[in-house]
């Protein structure tokens, strides 16, 4: 895990640990009683300034989450944690976009090749906004920037998330998510946003080419082997979205990884 300091890290491995049942209760950093912001000095400061380690399981994965510290005095900490990771996600705080350590974080996992996936954080805080922080990342990183969820509402508003991919929405009430059907404003901008997929799908795979330039439709399945191939060799940054804190989102994103 990876980002500018602040754009929520520690809480995201929280929410993390916690849907995989790796802990019984979701702590906060503001109450300093997170599983890996051990060090009294982080639980004064509010924030990480160690690397730290923790693993879960999701059907029958292992998968190990490396949290780094957010901030340029501890640089150090990141390049050893992205020398021993196997792939990176970068965080990004809606509220803020993309920042100073966002490129630098970026720009780190990039020299070592590693395949990445962008989490757009805090979407249930003042002032987030997902299209502003989003046209940023492609702005600084180019068309591999691939969103398959758009946020329902945001900030006070923020409720769910939009699957681009199997065009359904969800919605959660109490930490439990519920499918709805897709908000009627959402529809247009979720069908632009498959279409992007599908092409990006297209220029993953030969085959997928073909049916694309034929006319034929893709399945769901098909759009999702193209982008899990596409990640891995770095030449597709799926993006998600949610909010660590309020657990939404996370579930989805470690179903990813």
């Amino acid at each position: 895990l990876i980002s500018h300091g602040g754009a929520g890290k520690t809480s995201l491995a929280e929410a993390m640990l916690f849907d995989a049942r790796a802990i019984s209760r979701l702590g906060s950093v503001e109450a300093g009683t997170t599983t890996l912001d051990w060090d009294p000095d982080e639980h004064r400061r509010n924030q990480s300034i160690n690397l730290a380690v923790a693993s879960l399981e999701h059907d029958g994965t292992r998968v190990t989450i490396i949290d780094t510290p957010g901030y340029a005095d501890f640089q150090a900490d990141v390049v050893e944690a992205l020398a021993a990771a196997d792939a990176a996600i970068l965080v990004v705080d809606a509220s803020a976009g993309v920042e100073t350590g966002t490129e630098e974080v970026w720009k780190l996992a990039d020299a070592r090749g590693l395949p990445r996936m962008i989490f757009i954080n805090k979407m249930d805080r003042e002032n987030a906004s997902y299209d502003a922080t989003l046209d940023q990342l492609k702005a600084k990183f180019g068309p591999k920037i691939a969103p398959v969820y758009l946020p329902i509402g945001s900030a006070e508003t923020f409720s769910g998330y939009v699957d681009v991919i199997e065009e359904h929405a969800t919605t959660y009430e109490g930490g439990s998510p519920k499918e709805i059907p897709i908000p009627a404003e959402l529809e247009g901008i979720e069908h632009s946003r498959r279409d992007a997929l599908v092409e990006a799908a297209a220029e993953a795979s030969d085959d997928l080419m073909m049916k694309y330039l034929e006319g034929e439709p893709f399945t769901d399945e098909e759009i999702e082997a193209a982008l899990h191939k596409g990640t891995r060799e770095g030449s597709v940054v799926p993006v998600f979205v949610g909010s660590a804190t309020k657990n939404i989102g996370v579930r989805e994103l470690v179903q990813m990884v």
